[in-house]
């Protein structure tokens, strides 16, 4: 019988069974009008990857658990409790995933007494709670020792991942093997956004309600009390071990993020031809509109649409290039009413007739974006990974990056170098801030003007990540971390209890 890994990303929506009709004012009905709940806001690349990692081949069966949040309560993140008075269950629900190699299932376990949408800077004092019920729910399944493994990620599954781990030690006399991977630094955050909490551009509000002291504080006391701390990427290993983290280097492992081989996978020229004539996609009108692809070049760019993924930037570079090349197609995503959108289309009006301004897309429909283009830019102004230039090049298709963790661990060219050899590069590395934008203008018009070159490093891009970079490989490097830390502590025979013993920390 397998043992059982615990996955906590408690703020994140996981897909869920169903969703609601809502009534003239809103309000949800009885009327069940899909299977796929509610996504926006905190589902992004955290969730996903607990999400994939949950679902691979592996040596446990997997339970993947999350705060319960009904989506009779929260359609678009709106109503409350008492919208709907208080005859909703308070359990745990439980969905199960089974392939021919896993079993997995998400937990929704119930916090806060209600199932209010909870954004993840203000979960923290509901994790307890949420501890408590699901530490309950294996006493009632019997299962506590069977739990091998837990994973904590962000800085709310960290802490829940340490409250689990401190409760099955207290019950059954040995504590899981704890994993954590933060995803994100607060203290980088807090870097990023104080020059403009400084100069008046974030109020004093938001910046209190970030608070990112507590924030670091948890995140270096979760650090403190892992067994194994997995880094996303070099930078984020390098600012680990040095003020305000001072961790211990021997418990870090750079593994990235990967990507869904199965969805993001090339099609042969003439599949990409076809795909590209009469090109159908819907547009934010929400109705289904045709472009003709066929011998133009394509430049897209995919993620969430808020003001650090560079959309902005990205566009007046392409105003620039589509200006003078008028072969040159430019599809980003983008959202009805969105101030990043707006300003976006305000850019790219003259050009407008060659925009694709493209609605939320699922991974199918963002597999065929990438399909159909030559060339996909990140621009994120700072991005502590980035999946998508992996997607992209699992579609074979040439990337251009900004600053973030991905660069940090792939190592594209940088564009300023003259004397490097592209054709021998996975990507491109150049930056869209304002002071940079001349790199990233560089960038697409060398592989705009080089349809080889450009072919040629999609094919390598392809070839790095599918040999790297498959969610099968990173979840066995994972594994291996797990079995040489069971090893090590069998060995030692040290009670984890003893690693700290007054953290101080109080939630």
């Amino acid at each position: 019988m397998k043992k059982l890994k615990v996955m906590f990303s408690t703020h994140g929506l996981i897909e869920g069974d169903f969703a609601f009709n809502t009534d003239e004012k809103g309000f949800p009905t009885t009327e069940v009008i899909s299977k796929k709940v509610i996504t926006g806001q905190d589902t992004g690349g955290q969730v996903y990857y607990v999400k994939a990692l949950a679902t691979c081949p592996s040596n446990y069966d997997i339970d993947l658990v999350t705060r319960r949040i009904d989506p009779r309560i929260c359609p678009e993140f709106g109503g409350t409790y008492k919208d709907l008075g208080k005859n909703i269950n308070y359990t745990i629900e439980s969905q199960w995933h089974e392939n021919k190699t896993s079993r997995s299932r998400v937990l929704r376990v119930p916090a806060g007494g209600n199932f209010a949408f909870l954004p993840k800077e203000e979960i923290v004092p509901l994790l307890p709670e949420l501890v408590d019920n699901l530490f309950e729910f294996y006493k009632k399944e019997n299962t506590l020792e069977k739990i091998e493994v837990v994973e904590g990620h962000y800085r709310d599954g960290m802490l829940a991942a340490d409250m689990l781990c401190n409760k099955i030690e207290h019950e059954i006399g040995k504590r899981p093997i704890m994993l954590v991977t933060s995803h994100s630094l607060g203290h980088k955050k807090y870097e990023r956004n104080l020059p403009q909490y400084q100069e008046g551009k974030i109020s004093d509000e938001e910046w209190q309600w970030h608070n990112f002291r507590e924030r670091i504080k948890h995140e270096k006391y979760a650090f403190d009390m892992a067994d194994i701390i997995v880094a996303t990427s070099p930078d984020e290993q390098r600012r680990l071990v040095v003020e305000p983290y001072l961790q211990d280097i021997n418990k870090i492992t750079v593994i990235p993020p990967g990507y869904n081989s199965a969805v993001f996978s090339p099609v042969t020229i003439q599949e990409a031809n076809k795909l590209r004539y009469k090109f159908e996609y819907k547009g934010l009108d929400g109705h289904l509109h045709q472009i003709n692809l066929l011998n133009k070049k394509v430049v897209s760019s995919l993620g969430r649409v808020v003001r650090d993924k560079g959309y902005s930037e990205l566009s007046r570079s392409m105003a620039e290039i589509m200006k003078s090349d008028h072969d040159v197609i430019f599809m980003l995503s983008s959202e009805k009413s969105n101030p990043v959108t707006d300003e976006c289309k305000e850019i790219l009006k003259e050009v407008e007739d060659r925009v694709v301004f493209l609605p939320s897309l699922n991974q199918q429909e963002m597999a065929t974006i990438y399909r159909v283009s030559d060339i996909f830019v990140m621009s994120s102004l700072n991005e502590a990974f980035g999946m998508v230039p992996i997607e992209a090049m699992g579609c074979k298709t040439a990337v251009i990056v900004g600053r973030s963790g991905f660069n940090d661990f792939a190592h594209c060219a940088d564009i300023r170098d003259d004397n490097i050899d592209l054709s021998k590069q996975i990507g491109i590395y150049a930056p869209s801030q304002e002071e940079d934008r001349w790199r990233q203008i560089k960038a697409l018009k060398t592989l705009l003007d080089n349809p080889q070159l450009c072919a040629q490093m999609a094919e390598n891009g392809y070839k790095f990540a599918r040999s790297k970079l498959t969610w099968e490989k990173i979840s066995a490097q994972k594994e291996k971390l797990v079995k040489e830390a069971l090893k090590e502590k069998t060995t030692n025979n040290i009670p984890s209890a003893l690693k700290i013993k007054n953290s101080g920390l109080c939630l």
